[in-house]
């Protein structure tokens, strides 16, 4: 039987009619599909834009930066403040220049040092070689010359006191894995690597490792229950070491003594209790009276003598050259007169500049410039 249409329709069954309604089909899509691209292309827009600006911020940040830097370098190639910093003690910023003469004097241990085989003349072992500082693995080392004046005093018939140049010598860090180098000032950490107490320490942490590395290795073979369990162990033994690690951090900061050129002053009521704890290294301490000159050492530990925020003290705080002389030449109770630092080895690029053999330097912004003044504290005074 035939089926009726309607007066106005169309048979749905006709070509006319699945041809239209494909046409409304491919407009919806077409519209969905254009709204959507529409979005997107609007939100990239949004995100190029946000990126031009964070490019452009970023970009005027580094600027400002190379130019922070550059500034840096050409102050710490000023002769007249090669060894400058404020101390927190008297309240004033002390200086140490760089003379012709020291500059002579650094220039000289350079060019001695390159035609030895080691760099210290009691190493019979050939342990501390000068090839090693050259290779650029390594990257360079800085050192520094320190000249000083001494007094003796000769009583015979009449007091006589007579005066006399030495020369310290420092370099930065570590020479090749080694504090202590035959010839050179020592670090100012008393707790290095080659203390038993540090030794001891690590020995401790390695073995958690070593444990912790088990237990993973468990956990990743064990079913999941027994793996929960494993997980929870590596957690805890993790925590221990982390803690570990910062109990012995700790403890060599502990371990910096600097010292200063100031006379034997009175201790205030915290002082006087801080100075019975033996145990506490952050205490100042006064050691006996160097015949020499009749000075009282004035040592604290470099907590308390840091310019800043002394619970970030920056990496390699007091490793430096210019507070290995300085410390030195307070403990011997002579005066500074004269400072130079010179780069030895490859040319390595720092900052905005660079470290160029045989170019002189000052004493680094970040880690020595705030404790230098402590360091530097009297030490223009007369020897007594």
């Amino acid at each position: 039987m035939q089926r009726c249409v309607p007066v106005g329709r169309r048979c749905p069954s006709s070509s006319s009619a699945i041809i239209e309604k494909n046409e409304r089909e491919k407009k919806k899509k077409c519209s969905r599909r254009f709204r959507r691209s529409s979005t997107v292309v609007g939100n990239n827009n949004d995100n190029n834009d946000d990126g031009r600006r964070r490019n452009q911020i970023n970009l005027k940040a580094n600027e400002r930066a190379n130019e922070r830097r550059k500034q840096a370098v050409i102050e710490l190639s000023k002769r007249e403040e090669a060894c400058k910093g404020y101390c927190n003690l008297c309240g004033k910023t002390h200086t140490l220049e760089r003379t012709r003469e020291a500059e002579e004097v650094a220039k000289a241990l350079l060019e001695k040092l390159r035609k030895q085989k080691s760099v210290s003349d009691e190493d019979e072992s050939g342990q501390f070689l000068v090839e090693d500082v050259y290779d650029q693995r390594t990257g360079g080392k800085m050192i520094g010359v320190l000249l000083c004046e001494t007094t003796t005093t000769t009583t015979t018939t009449t007091t006589m006191t007579t005066s006399e140049r030495k020369v310290l010598k420092a370099f930065s860090g570590q020479w090749m894995g080694e504090w202590v180098v035959p010839g050179w000032c020592p670090p100012l950490a008393r707790l290095t690597h080659d203390s038993l107490e540090y030794i001891e320490e690590r020995e401790k942490i390695e073995k958690l490792s070593e444990e912790i590395k088990k237990l993973e290795k468990e956990a990743s073979w064990s079913s999941s229950g027994s793996s929960g369990t494993a997980a929870t162990a590596v957690t805890e033994l993790k925590t221990k070491r982390k803690n570990m690690s910062r109990a012995l951090l700790e403890r060599i900061w502990d371990s910096y003594s600097l010292p200063s050129f100031r006379k034997e002053r009175k201790m205030s009521e915290g002082d006087d209790d801080d100075n019975s704890d033996n145990s506490n290294s952050s205490s100042i301490r006064s050691s006996s009276d160097i015949k020499n000159n009749r000075r009282k050492l004035v040592e604290l530990n470099i907590r308390k003598c840091y310019y800043g925020d002394a619970s970030k003290l920056p990496c390699g705080c007091g490793d430096c050259a210019a507070p290995k002389l300085l410390a030195e030449c307070a403990r011997k109770g002579w005066k500074p007169i004269a400072i130079a630092e010179t780069w030895m080895g490859p040319n390595v690029k720092r900052g905005a500049g660079l470290r160029e053999e045989g170019v002189f330097y000052g004493a680094c912004l970040e880690r020595c410039r705030p404790i230098l003044g402590h360091m530097l504290c009297d030490a223009a005074l007369e020897l007594e």
